[in-house]
Formats: structure tokens, C-alpha cells, sequence
């Protein structure tokens, strides 16, 4: 059983005070990994990872960007030491405005981009909602980002300054000094290559939005910080577990997919409020993950609440083990080298993984990943990775 939230640890991130976190964690913050989850689903897989990492005695820099006010439930582990803890997502930007359709209207741009993209849709899915989801429209979930993209930017900014550790290259030591840090610091980067991972649905509205739009974002941001060398990974979740859940989950699912293949081919090119104009020719992520559980049952319509919890412990297991134990993905992706070009001379980046431990559950995450069992857990993991 989950224990109840606890309303009070939940703090929402404030534009206007991009200082503001959550308390300095004991362990260190591990660097070299920063997870961004979008959207409800998102959000569910990175507590978990988060925890399995809290279980370790590592701290992971994890945030959630969404649409809907409603954070994941607390999750109990056990620390190194022996003690328990509550693990709870407090690092969150939350879309929460009213209105959001009639503030369209104050900005020429976006009154022009979404006179098309907003017909069909009805407007009290939009208008008196705001901060409850997207209802399964994800243009719904792109304006929200619209809206907003001042206080995404900035939620970025503050999380990319918190992995950088605050440190600027023109912190007042001399200038020998920090070129021997920049020195260090370049090694540091080719040892440990710095991996962005976004994880979010496919089939709803704030993960499939914040698949297309983000990763340039993330993209832009990085380079203006001066991080050039580093890993963008997407996790797409879908859409079989999804199944039933709004009308359009097979749809906005399959429109994701040829989104990211044209955005591959294409780049992107967008302009934001506040003459923010991003012109990328790379695609928007440099790995792909598709993540489903095929096999659930949808007899009566949809996935069970069993299920749907169990498929978000399985992907958050399978992911943690993926992107923390160091030799499981150099492994997997010196085998794919050989096969990186598909028939058509283009790269392949889009790739399927199963969960690495069937019928898990929160209550095992924490052994599944101790002495014999992390060992077995491991092996099961690098004999259920396919490739697409």
C-alpha cells in the first residue's frame, strides 16, 4: 500500500523565485544523469526511479514538467543505513493558469498558430480546467507550454545550474585555474558522458506535447550553458498499457511517432514569446525507447489499475538498471553497432525495451536490486533488451 501524500512536501517551482528547491540532499547528486519527466505517467516512472536511486544512496537530479496539479503518491524506501524514507517528486512546474484559451488572444503569434490547430476541439475542454490535464488533446498541452515557455525556460535554466553545480567558468579565480578546471572538467565529460533523459507518454496530451517541443528546448538551453557533449535520450510510453483511457490513445500515439520521424529528418524550427526563435538540424532526441506492456489484458476496455502500477514499476526498474549499472548499455550498443543504418541509409535510433522483472511491485523494487537477486535481475535484463 502507498502511504497517504503528504500535501505539505509537495512544492511547486516559481519563475519568479528560481532559487527555490527542495532541500539539499545528503548523498551527492549524481552529475552525470538528469531525468525530465512530462506529463502524469512521466511523472510516476521518475518517483520511481528516483527511489530505487534513494535505495542505493544516490541522489538523482529529477524534475516533472505537466499540465495536471495532481503530483505521483509518496513512495516508503529504505536507505543504505536502514532507515526509511519518504521519496516524494518535489522539484515540479505545473501549468496551472486559467483561461488558457482566451490568453491567446494577447499574443499575436499564438492567437495565429492555434486559430487552426484548436478547431474541432471544445472549449470547455480548454476553458474553465486549467491545471486538470489535457484530456487527451495534445495540442491542449502545447499551448499550456506556449503560455509558458518564459517559466519553462527558466525551470530548465535552474535545473542545468544545479547539475553544473553553480560553478561558471568566470567564478573569480584566476585564469589559470579555470582553465585547468575546464581541462578537468572536459575529461570528467568523456569518462562520464552527460545523459538527458525526457520520459512521458505517447498516447496522451502532456507527454506527447513535451516529446515534440521539449527536446529542442533542452537542446538550446544546453548550448547556451556551454554543454555540448552529451546524451538526449526520449522514453515514450505506450500505447497498449494506455488502452481505453481517453478516445485517442492509438491515435496520438502512432501522430507521435511520425512527428519524431519528420522532427529526425527536419529538425525544428520554432519561435516562442519573447522573440525566442529555436532553429535546430538535429533530432530531437539521439536515442529513442518505446516502452509498452503488450501483453496486459484490455478485456473490459482498458488496462487495470494493477496493471498499470505494475507496468510503471517494471519500466522504472528496467530504466534505472539501464542508465546506473555501467556496463549494461555500452554493452547493448556495441552490438548495434554494426546495424545502425537501416535500409533507407538513415541512422536508427528508435529502439523497444521490456521490463526486466515480471509481476514486480513497488514493495520489491529494493531487493530486486540487492546482492544475488540485483545479480539475477541483471542477467534477466540483458536477455530481455530487444532493438528495433
Amino acid at each position: 500500500m502507498h502511504p497517504a501524500i503528504d500535501v505539505a512536501t509537495l512544492r511547486r517551482f516559481d519563475a519568479a523565485l528560481p532559487t527555490a528547491t527542495a532541500t539539499a540532499p545528503s548523498e551527492p547528486l549524481l552529475r552525470d544523469l538528469w531525468l525530465i519527466a512530462i506529463g502524469n505517467s512521466g511523472e510516476s516512472v521518475i518517483q520511481r526511479i528516483a527511489a530505487l536511486g534513494r535505495g542505493d544512496g544516490l541522489h538523482l537530479a529529477a524534475c516533472g514538467i505537466n499540465n495536471d496539479n495532481l503530483a505521483p503518491r509518496s513512495l516508503q524506501v529504505r536507505t543504505p543505513d536502514g532507515a526509511t524514507e519518504q521519496v516524494a517528486l518535489t522539484e515540479r512546474l505545473v501549468f496551472s493558469s486559467e483561461n488558457p484559451r482566451d490568453r491567446i488572444d494577447d499574443y499575436p503569434l499564438l492567437k495565429d498558430r492555434y486559430a487552426t490547430l484548436l478547431r474541432g476541439i471544445p472549449v470547455f475542454e480548454t476553458f474553465p480546467r486549467a491545471g486538470y490535464g489535457g484530456h487527451g488533446h495534445p495540442v491542449i498541452s502545447a499551448l499550456d507550454i506556449d503560455l509558458n515557455s518564459s517559466a519553462v525556460i527558466a525551470f530548465l535554466n535552474h535545473q542545468i545550474r544545479r547539475l553544473r553545480g553553480n560553478h561558471a567558468a568566470s567564478d573569480g579565480r584566476s585564469d589559470w585555474e579555470r582553465l585547468l578546471r575546464q581541462h578537468h572538467q572536459h575529461h570528467a565529460n568523456r569518462q562520464h558522458r552527460p545523459r538527458v533523459v525526457v520520459v512521458g507518454g505517447g498516447s496522451g496530451s502532456m507527454g506527447n506535447a513535451g516529446h515534440q517541443l521539449l527536446p529542442a528546448l533542452v537542446r538550446h538551453l544546453l548550448n547556451e550553458a556551454g554543454i555540448k557533449d552529451y546524451e538526449l535520450w526520449g522514453v515514450v510510453l505506450g500505447p497498449h498499457i494506455f488502452s481505453g483511457l481517453t478516445p485517442f490513445t492509438r491515435h496520438n500515439y502512432r501522430a507521435l511517432l511520425h512527428a519524431l520521424d519528420h522532427l529526425a529528418r527536419n529538425g525544428q524550427r520554432r519561435t516562442y514569446l519573447h522573440d525566442l526563435h529555436i532553429a535546430l538540424q538535429a533530432p530531437p532526441y539521439d536515442r529513442v525507447f518505446l516502452m509498452d506492456a503488450p501483453t496486459v489484458s484490455t478485456e473490459h476496455g482498458r488496462s487495470s489499475d494493477t496493471d498499470l502500477e505494475r507496468f510503471f514499476d517494471q519500466t522504472a526498474l528496467s530504466l534505472y538498471l539501464l542508465l546506473t549499472r555501467g556496463t549494461i548499455w555500452p554493452t547493448i550498443a556495441s552490438h548495434l553497432a554494426n546495424e545502425e543504418i537501416s535500409s533507407d541509409g538513415r541512422l536508427r535510433y528508435l529502439h523497444t525495451l521490456r521490463a526486466a522483472v515480471a509481476s514486480l511491485d513497488v514493495s520489491h523494487l529494493q531487493s530486486a536490486l540487492a546482492d544475488q537477486i540485483q545479480i539475477a535481475s541483471l542477467q534477466a535484463l540483458a536477455a530481455c533488451f530487444e532493438t528495433a
